[in-house]
């Protein structure tokens, strides 16, 4: 329940900036297919090279983002990345290379660390109670809306426009969504800022469960960037299916999680066993890359679902255990969100490099079994945290 109309313009607000902060994440990948021609067709190598460059700069800059959070407030830290990364994805539309893109896609990357923690905290606040379950879920379900504009939409509007239009709108997007950021949320309270001192830094960095949490999300990015950012590509490759199939079967994966955030939200703030829930869905995570192996449409349909419950569930788990799990003070919340997000971000530098290697060397059955077995290590820090997160 929302306390006042500002904060239903407010909320309204920072979910619209999300939505585009993640057709701005999804489109590149489900577009590439339109895009290669005009790169010298790089290939599946070069789709991977964007999307690990993406990763490398949202991930890195997470922690310096949570800093900035503690010092400057939400709001100011929000607004200076929505900007960054809008701008930056309108000028990937004029770009020739993929020397190029793969710059922009890493300011693009760096501009989202920005937003992240910021707005977790914002949108907490905002709703009465700052139930983090149904804060993050809620925040959670607008990224799965962006997403399936990502992915399905936006290979329409590609189509239909050229590429090059279709990033020009989509970066437009996000500037309009930064000057309503800029006009509807509340100014920082002057409690909501603090000088950020050298112990509850240490704290959050040495804190054992924020690290376990981040590196074993890992577990879920395997399935969630390998499906989003290669499906659509694989299907128009070796099925030979239209956009339209391959970019709605891709979109699972953000289709679902638009109801299955909502649901672990409510799980996640009633339950007890958290640990055990997190593994449970790793494993599933290495299903849904399992169930790639088969070279069917209908596989792929099922990849993609199966991945989209995973991370429905996993990140909203995630995020709401990093806010509780902080030691450090309520002013380091977007601190302690940033370090485990620079963790699992930074990590999904992985799935990418590794995914589009295996498609080299042992082509795409094998890919999608050996990323499997490498979700299954994640396992490891998911099982060696305690038991019980919430507060």
């Amino acid at each position: 329940m929302l306390d006042s109309v500002q904060n239903s313009k407010a909320l309204g607000s920072i979910i619209f900036a999300r939505i585009i902060y993640a057709l701005n994440w999804m489109n590149v990948g489900a577009i590439f297919f339109l895009m290669g021609p005009d790169l010298n067709n790089p290939g599946v190598s070069g789709l991977g090279t964007l999307t690990a460059a993406f990763y490398l700069g949202i991930g890195i800059l997470q922690v310096p983002a949570g800093i900035m959070v503690a010092r400057w407030g939400p709001k100011r830290v929000a607004v200076i990345g929505v900007f960054l990364s809008s701008f930056s994805a309108l000028a990937t539309s004029v770009m020739t290379t993929v020397a190029e893109v793969a710059i922009l896609r890493f300011l693009v990357g760096v501009g989202m660390a920005l937003v992240f923690s910021p707005s977790i905290v914002m949108v907490a606040r905002l709703l009465r109670g700052g139930k983090s379950g149904m804060g993050v879920g809620l925040y959670n379900s607008a990224y799965d809306v962006g997403g399936l504009l990502g992915l399905f939409g936006w290979v329409a509007v590609a189509t239909a426009t050229g590429w090059r239009v279709s990033l020009a709108i989509s970066g437009g997007l996000g500037v309009l969504t930064g000057v309503l950021t800029l006009l509807f949320v509340p100014a920082d309270e002057s409690g909501m800022v603090a000088k950020v001192s050298r112990s509850p830094l240490l704290t959050i960095l040495r804190d054992r469960q924020l690290i376990l949490i981040g590196i074993g999300t890992i577990g879920f990015d395997m399935s969630n960037s390998i499906v989003s950012a290669f499906m659509i590509y694989y299907l128009f490759s070796i099925h030979a299916a239209t956009a339209t199939v391959a970019s709605l079967v891709a979109s699972f994966v953000t289709i679902v999680p638009i109801f299955t955030s909502l649901w672990g939200g409510r799980i996640y703030d009633t339950i007890h066993r958290h640990r055990i829930t997190m593994a449970a869905g790793i494993v599933a995570s290495a299903v849904a890359l399992g169930l790639g192996a088969f070279q069917s449409i209908y596989a792929a349909i099922a990849c993609a679902f199966l991945a989209g419950v995973t991370a429905g569930l996993g990140y909203t788990f995630t995020f709401a255990g990093a806010r509780d799990m902080n030691r450090a003070g309520k002013e380091y919340e977007g601190l302690a969100i940033s370090w485990v997000n620079s963790l699992h971000l930074t990590g999904s530098v992985i799935p990418p490099i590794l995914f589009s290697y295996f498609v080299d060397r042992v082509g795409y059955s094998q890919a999608w079994m050996w990323s499997a077995a490498v979700t299954l290590v994640f396992l490891v820090p998911i099982l060696l945290m305690v038991e019980h997160w919430r507060r």
